[in-house]
């Protein structure tokens, strides 16, 4: 717990606390992060579940870059978020839930990522939806869905 309270001491948790722009400003990067990632992860769950069949999966993986991009901005949002309140989050049951769901989240995208490099062309060119990708979408989609919710519940439990 003293290495928590020290996080909390620092002033930059202070500026993210105190201040009129730390909080809003991080809780908007966190915002607009959640939103590529969970965006462009959803559009390429679609995919694998068989929508959007005119759109190849070459395509969608391309932007999967764009996803780390987000999942980064999250990590130093969500991370400077923590910061200024990381003794309450630490016991905080929506708080645990979230992560632990985006941890797996993360998980699922890069695995799903090595899949479709190896895959993909594969794919475009079958008329069936593989297995793996109906369990990867599937549980990408679980993942996400109760990491934002997990996320949302912190302000109100």
């Amino acid at each position: 717990m003293a290495l928590l309270s020290w996080m909390e001491s620092t002033a930059y948790s202070e500026w993210i606390v105190a201040g009129l722009v730390g909080w809003p400003l991080m809780l908007s990067m966190h915002a607009v992060g959640l939103a590529i990632v969970v965006g462009i992860v959803l559009v390429l769950n679609f995919r694998m579940l068989g929508f959007f069949r005119p759109i190849p999966y070459v395509a969608i993986s391309d932007l999967m870059t764009y996803a780390w991009i987000g999942i980064a901005l999250n990590i130093f949002s969500g991370f400077s978020l923590f910061m200024a309140q990381a003794t309450f989050y630490v016991t905080n049951f929506p708080f645990l839930t979230k992560i632990s769901f985006v941890i797996l989240g993360i998980a699922n995208v890069y695995y799903t990522q090595k899949v479709l490099r190896r895959e993909a062309a594969v794919w475009d060119t079958s008329d069936a939806v593989p297995q793996i990708s109906v369990v990867l979408a599937g549980t990408s989609l679980i993942f996400w869905v109760l990491a934002v919710v997990g996320g949302r519940l912190i302000a109100y439990l």
